[in-house]
């Protein structure tokens, strides 16, 4: 029998749902190097030598799984959303309070500073109505005002921000957006339909390095508390002031690995400046992942399909794959044909291109995403969050169309789940629940055809966002090998009332074999 090589940690006296379909249970965990050495089978060899300076950790019958991956999040929203000024359905109820909120804030900001505010839904207000510009007129007219929808598609803009903006009631707006206008003055609203990236990279100055610092911070807390060690960053307007803010981080005490999506345009010198400044032999937690495209209809698709073909043929040939946002039957339609159209020139290079959100599908479109071995990248929080919205703005014969999972996995389509944080709740236990139930948050069922087993539900946060990523050779799965990354739960979610799931408490989170969170008494 070959000697036993001595282990830096061992977590023993557990339950292990370890995601690995050869190996899906054990009794405890054996780590050395920051990688997992071995997997505990039998209490009768349950032993393993321990190096100088190792820890052995007894988990009084806790279940341990392999760290969660959020495939689709944004970091730098997430923190800019809790500095801005809440106007969700928990903060308001009506435009008026909207602007009381959004007029307390502004009295306390040094005169024309922007005000930022976030998480307005009128599905959820009285008033049933965008707030206008002169709705926001009412709250200051000493500083420019960028109230934020919920799902950041659409923003209103008072007076003072629309004239910083440059609008006004000739077109002067970027291709792709969106400004609506009185029909018969051609007066600007305040209302604008597809403006992010270009309000918030052309004309709103960004939130400070001190003040991402400080929610840096909080948010890893927050991350860290629910189990997730990874994320993927879909972000289309990540630029190498990113990269070196997050390495920054990295190098006092940012753990999380993060993959870094953007837009083509940004996306080689953003590559070679990672690749220049990492440091060799270094764990590298920060990387580039897929190239990001948004599509929009206002009306016409934008990109059309022809600009968004040259876009996978330019992607397929650098190797790197799509990370297509498509939330209707039209844009999926096009992001298909785009998606075929580079397969078919270059059949030779095999990219696993991928769908964000697929949002509204009809299965016709399933055989082709399966055929072009395409990963989908869903998003059961929105479910959770918005469900009641869409079962009243979806025709009821679209309803299975809505964040289709179970199908997917019955036409053989590879899928992963991400929170789309900060749109919804970046809660992945809210998601695995809703993944299971299909319950939107006030308890009424969406696409019930729809819901998946537990086990499948985990996947999404796992084993299918370590593929969505690359990662699935090191992360997903607690297996000899790959990364040990360990959460330790209050609950067996394979086990304990469906209900129960989104209550589930993380009280110990590993990275690298490293204790990061801790919300009980183990040491490490």
């Amino acid at each position: 029998m070959s000697q036993k090589v001595p282990a830096d940690l061992i977590i023993e006296n557990v339950s292990v749902i370890t995601m690995d379909p050869l190996c899906p249970y054990a009794k405890g965990v054996v780590i050395s190097n920051g990688k997992i050495l071995e997997l505990i089978r039998h209490d009768d060899n349950s032993y393993w030598p321990i190096a100088p300076g190792g820890e052995r950790v007894d988990g009084d019958g806790m279940t341990v799984l392999p760290g969660l991956i959020d495939a689709h999040c944004h970091l730098r929203a997430q923190i800019s959303q809790v500095l801005s000024v809440p106007c969700g359905r928990e903060d308001v109820s009506n435009i008026e309070d909207i602007i009381l909120t959004i007029r307390k804030r502004s009295n306390s900001l040094p005169e024309g500073s922007w005000v930022r505010a976030t998480g307005y839904d009128f599905f959820h207000q009285t008033d049933k109505r965008y707030p206008t510009r002169w709705d926001l007129d009412k709250a200051t007219s000493n500083h420019p005002i960028r109230l934020r929808h919920v799902t950041r598609h659409a923003s209103i803009l008072n007076s003072k921000a629309l004239e910083l903006a440059g609008i006004g009631t000739e077109p002067s707006e970027p291709v792709g957006i969106t400004v609506e206008r009185d029909s018969d003055t051609k007066t600007p609203t305040g209302l604008i339909y597809g403006g992010d990236t270009w309000l918030s990279q052309d004309v709103i100055p960004p939130i400070t390095s001190k003040e991402l610092q400080f929610g840096a911070k909080n948010l890893q807390t927050k991350l860290l508390s629910k189990g997730i060690t990874a994320v993927q960053d879909a972000t289309p307007t990540n630029s190498i002031f990113d990269l070196k803010f997050w390495s920054s981080q990295m190098e006092s005490d940012w753990v999380i690995a993060i993959q870094m999506m953007t837009e083509m345009k940004n996306y080689d010198c953003m590559a070679h400046f990672l690749e220049k400044n990492k440091v060799l032999g270094s764990y590298n937690a920060l990387e580039m992942g897929p190239i990001k495209v948004v599509m929009e209809s206002l009306p016409e698709l934008y990109p059309d399909t022809l600009e968004l073909s040259r876009l996978a043929v330019e992607a397929t040939l650098r190797g790197v794959p799509l990370a297509i946002h498509v939330v209707n039957p039209e844009m999926v339609w096009s992001a298909l044909e785009a998606i075929r159209h580079a397969a078919e020139l270059y059949p030779q290079e095999k990219i696993q291109h991928r769908l964000e959100h697929l949002s509204l599908c009809p299965e016709a479109f399933l055989p082709d995403i399966s055929e072009l071995g395409i990963i989908v990248v869903t998003n059961p929080s929105l479910v959770h969050d918005h469900g009641d919205r869409y079962l009243s703005e979806v025709e009821s014969s679209e309803y299975s169309w809505l964040y289709r999972m179970n199908s997917l996995l019955s036409n053989g389509i590879p899928m992963a789940a991400g929170s789309d944080a900060p749109v919804a709740t970046f809660n992945p236990w809210i998601g695995i629940q809703t993944a299971c139930t299909r319950a939107t948050s006030s308890g009424k069922q969406l696409g019930i055809s729809e819901k998946i087993r537990r086990w499948q539900a985990l996947e999404l946060y796992t084993t299918g966002a370590a593929m969505a990523a690359g990662w699935q050779k090191e992360r997903g799965m607690i297996r000899p090998g790959f990364q040990a990354d360990l959460i330790a739960l209050d609950q067996n979610p394979l086990t304990c009332k469906v209900e129960s799931l989104s209550d589930i408490h993380t009280l110990c989170t590993w990275i690298r074999g490293k204790l990061v969170y801790n919300s009980c008494d183990i040491e490490n």
